[in-house]
């Protein structure tokens, strides 16, 4: 089961002119709720980013099943798929009600402020992979 991370509503500003939900602003909601997610189990992506550690999208993957659209709540779930050293895949589930709108993985990479790839600090390999495992 994902774990819910990040509520909010769908504003003016995430829509197009029919006030549907935007499609670039589903990935928005993902990123929002990551950052909450990691900072939930104790991993700050800001205190890492002060360090020169950056985790980088490499890819996204992204199934738009339903529209959203102006003024709907929004809950977006997340769950960690999979770790190796240096990247982390995460799972994400975005709902309005019992309805699912969107589901998607992306994968991001660890680097340092030179652009190398590094292992994951600790307090990423300490996420729990709930129903992945």
């Amino acid at each position: 089961m994902l774990e819910l991370a990040y509520s909010t509503k769908v504003y003016y500003d995430d829509t197009d002119a029919g006030g549907v939900v935007y499609y670039a602003n589903y990935l928005k909601y993902c990123e929002r709720a990551k950052q909450e997610f990691f900072l939930k189990h104790g991993c700050d992506l800001f205190a890492l980013h002060n360090k020169g550690l950056f985790l980088v999208v490499k890819e996204a993957r992204a199934n738009y099943i339903t529209s959203l659209k102006l003024s709907d709540s929004v809950d977006v779930y997340v769950g960690v798929k999979k770790l190796k050293k240096a990247s982390i895949e995460l799972l994400f589930e975005i709902k309005s009600g019992s309805k699912t709108a969107f589901k998607g993985e992306i994968l991001s990479v660890m680097i340092d402020k030179n652009g190398k790839i590094v292992r994951l600090p600790e307090c990423i390999n300490s996420l729990p992979y709930l129903e992945f495992r």
